[in-house]
């Protein structure tokens, strides 16, 4: 049961972290992301943060599927 669940898991991030956005704010500078399929969003002051979030959560994902 408990690889059934980890697998559902993988799967839910890898899939999040696929269709995520980034995209940024000039004035005043933000860079930002967004998944949609589970409404989470945030911003940082740095392009660096959203492309860890997204990056991080593809790769976890992917890492639990395999």
């Amino acid at each position: 049961m408990a690889k059934w669940l980890i697998l559902i898991a993988g799967v839910f991030l890898f899939f999040n972290g696929m269709t995520a956005r980034r995209y940024g704010y000039a004035d005043p500078e933000q860079h930002c992301f967004n998944m949609d399929y589970i409404k989470l969003v945030g911003c940082f002051g740095t392009p660096t943060g959203p492309s860890l979030v997204v990056w991080g959560s593809t790769l976890i994902g992917a890492g639990l599927i395999a």
